[in-house]
């Protein structure tokens, strides 16, 4: 066993070698040497535990390091968008092993989550100011994640006291689901990290192929059957690094892998028929013939393999084994492919796509639920518009109907029961949960189905509602931002009940003057959900957890709609939940490159084009109505040609796709010139323009901030 003095070189000497030039320590100029190599040991291993848990590379990883005055307790702050994740990072360095993390540490590291809850990140200093977007970015997703990591270099466990602090922070934010947690860096584990480094030698496979074909061109491929008790082998032989290669490791005993090991005890002779089969990259193939016909079996010796898709399957058929399962004649689909004289980035681009196939979700049954297409039916009789029910389908104009999932959402929110609205905000999966109490069967009850004139309404009627959040965004900030954008769906349940919408099944309802109501709703409703969060719970309340919570949003919602039903003057919000008045600089954008430079649009945002003039509206409305598809076009990050138009497939500028447009319409007066990202619109938030306008004013409001 490495001794512990030696594990400490290691962690030293590793922290240098890594992280020498990229870690700053500037404001140390003045201290000694030994305190300058302290604070950049500290502030390193903060950098090598952001590489750990995100898989980053050594330079970004340091630049995640914000130690240093204004850190409130946090050294170091790690993202992963993909995953919705955060981790926030204290890290302390001892040469003795005896690394400090007492009850005062622990506190100022829990007031730093808790700054970052209600986004007061004008607290922290400029380097955390430089992660603030990726922060914002990740606590948007109603499922997002936060861990908060101790990485210290001590041999003992944390105090009692000290672990009883951060287990009560993280009970107070997980009071409904599972929302923060934290995970805990002692020396030996530091030095885990540090030895992990050094990979250990490529694994070698044997695949026996029966019915097997090969492809050479363009890359060498080998496809066939193989024996599950052979794949059971590879899996006992090499455990999880069989996986190394692959996005992620088994998920354990889910109810997918029961229905394997379930399939394999009962009736392994359909094993191949009900599963997609395995994938295999490696650097070389070398085939053993015991002859040259496809009918007998070929030896496939694969060097450096891992199984890039279908790890489930593989844990599932080793867990089958280890439970003494007969599955002689259990075979399941092999794919191998050769990664010699493949390009650069094959590999990853093979995982990728191999492990984002689609899959049926819940919402694809409710295609054929009768309720739906009644529904669909009523739109087109009734309001002559449309109703998408099927996944993939595109959705309608914003005037010319919804999808279902619009529909969900909106009668989820327009439910007397809060719950509803709560569930639609953690996500919309949860909309299609079936059963007597699944929110499904409570919107859309096939004893008594919404009508059409009920489900449009109840649309219009959230979308002006988000429409009035999103205008006066500007009007809020830190823990006022933080209960808006957490907080939307339960004002908007709030507004639903708060108005009348008696009239909402009368074909000749004047509904334009229902709407003309929302925004002075929704700016009192969201004062008062405001005022009364702070009131009932306190301004130290978790925001999330609150939220998320049935009883607490039962409760909000009453005195909400009762001091709405009174009437009286809103009272005055504090004055650090309102940003200070600032004239932003005017000037106009270049649209494309300040999206992409501030990663403003994801890949695959829905964009739809609205004429700006009534000679263009003209022009351009019958050529529109004839292929929905004509007006939409999906967003690419990419400087060149950002727009991939869904009638052809085929990438444009803003403005090119626009004059490409206007020639296929036949509209020969035209004008010469365009203004394309004026006309490209981001459902609910605007247009091209109006983003890169937002988002520049936003960049010259953070440079103007001053320094703390």
């Amino acid at each position: 066993m490495t001794s512990l003095r030696l594990q400490f070189r290691h962690v030293r000497d590793a922290l240098k070698r890594e992280f020498e030039g990229l870690i700053g320590i500037d404001d140390f100029s003045n201290r000694s040497e030994s305190s300058r190599e302290q604070a950049f040991l500290s502030r390193a291993l903060a950098a090598l535990i952001v590489r750990d848990l995100t898989g980053c590379d050594s330079k970004a990883a340091a630049a995640a390091v914000i130690d240093g005055r204004d850190d409130i307790g946090i050294d170091a702050v790690a993202t992963d968008e993909s995953t919705s994740h955060l981790w926030l990072i204290q890290s302390k360095w001892s040469d003795s092993g005896r690394a400090g993390f007492g009850v005062a540490e622990a506190l100022k590291f829990i007031d730093g989550l808790r700054h970052i809850d209600t986004r007061q990140f004008d607290r922290f200093n400029i380097r955390f100011q430089n992660l603030a977007d990726q922060v914002a970015a990740v606590l948007t997703n109603p499922h997002s994640r936060i861990t908060l990591v101790p990485a210290l270099m001590r041999t003992d466990n944390l105090s009692d006291d000290v672990a009883r602090r951060l287990a009560d922070t993280q009970d107070e934010f997980n009071q409904l689901g599972t929302m923060l947690d934290h995970r805990i860096y002692l020396a030996r584990d530091i030095w885990e990290v540090v030895r992990n480094d050094f990979r250990e030698p490529p694994i070698g496979l044997v695949a026996k192929m029966q019915d097997w074909i090969r492809i050479t061109e363009p890359y060498e491929a080998f496809q066939g059957t193989m024996s599950v008790a052979e794949v059971a082998e590879w899996y006992r032989a090499h455990g999880d690094r069989l996986f190394d290669r692959n996005i992620r490791k088994p998920l354990g005993l889910t109810q997918v892998n029961q229905g394997l090991i379930n399939t394999l005890a009962g009736e392994a002779h359909n094993f191949w028929y009900f599963n997609n089969g395995i994938t295999v990259l490696c650097e070389e193939i070398n085939p053993v013939y015991f002859s040259r016909s496809t009918r007998t079996p070929v030896e496939l010796r694969l060097a450096g393999a891992s199984v890039v898709n279908g790890a489930q399957t593989v844990h599932a058929i080793h867990r089958a084994s280890d439970s003494d399962v007969e599955f002689a004649d259990g075979q399941v689909s092999v794919r191998v492919i050769s990664l010699n004289n493949c390009p650069p980035g094959f590999a990853d681009a093979v995982t990728t796509a191999t492990n984002t196939q689609n899959r049926v979700e819940r919402r694809d049954f409710v295609a054929l639920d009768p309720v739906q297409t009644t529904i669909k039916e009523d739109f087109t009789l009734s309001l002559q518009k449309t109703y998408v029910v099927k996944r993939g389908e595109l959705e309608p104009p914003a005037d010319s109907g919804c999808s279902v999932v619009s529909a969900a959402l909106a009668l989820a929110c327009a439910h007397r029961n809060p719950e509803l609205a709560v569930r639609a905000k953690r996500g919309t999966d949860l909309l299609w949960e079936d059963g007597a109490q699944g929110a499904y069967q409570l919107l859309f009850n096939s004893q008594d189905p919404p009508s059409a004139y009920q489900v449009w309404r109840s649309v219009l009627v959230l979308r002006a509602i988000d429409d009035a959040l999103s205008r006066t965004a500007k009007d809020r900030q830190a823990r006022a931002e933080a209960i808006a954008e957490r907080g939307n769906r339960l004002v908007a349940h709030i507004v639903f009940q708060h108005l009348d919408l008696d009239g909402i099944d009368d074909p000749d309802a004047d509904w334009d003057a229902v709407l003309r109501q929302v925004p002075d709703a929704v700016a009192r409703a969201m004062a008062w959900l405001i005022h009364h969060l702070d009131a009932e719970y306190g301004q130290t309340s978790i925001v999330a957890s609150t939220l998320a919570n049935t009883g607490r949003c039962r409760n909000l919602v009453r005195l909400v709609l009762a001091d709405l039903q009174r009437g009286i003057p809103v009272p005055d919000l504090p004055s650090d939940y309102r940003p200070a008045l600032r004239v932003p600089k005017q000037r106009r954008p270049n649209a494309v490159p300040t999206l992409i430079d501030a990663g403003r649009l994801a890949d695959g945002t829905p964009l739809r084009y609205h004429a700006r003039t009534r000679p263009e509206q003209e022009a351009m409305a019958r050529w529109l109505a004839e292929d929905a598809r004509r007006g939409t076009a999906t967003w690419i990050n990419q400087r060149v040609r950002p727009l991939l138009w869904t009638v052809d497939g085929k990438r444009y500028s803003p403005s090119a796709l626009v004059q490409r447009m206007w020639q296929l319409a036949g509209w020969t007066t035209a004008p010469v010139a365009v203004q394309g990202p004026s006309r490209w619109y981001v459902e609910g938030e605007g247009s091209l323009g109006k983003l890169a306008q937002e988002t520049l004013v936003a960049s010259e409001n953070d440079e103007d901030e001053p320094e703390r």
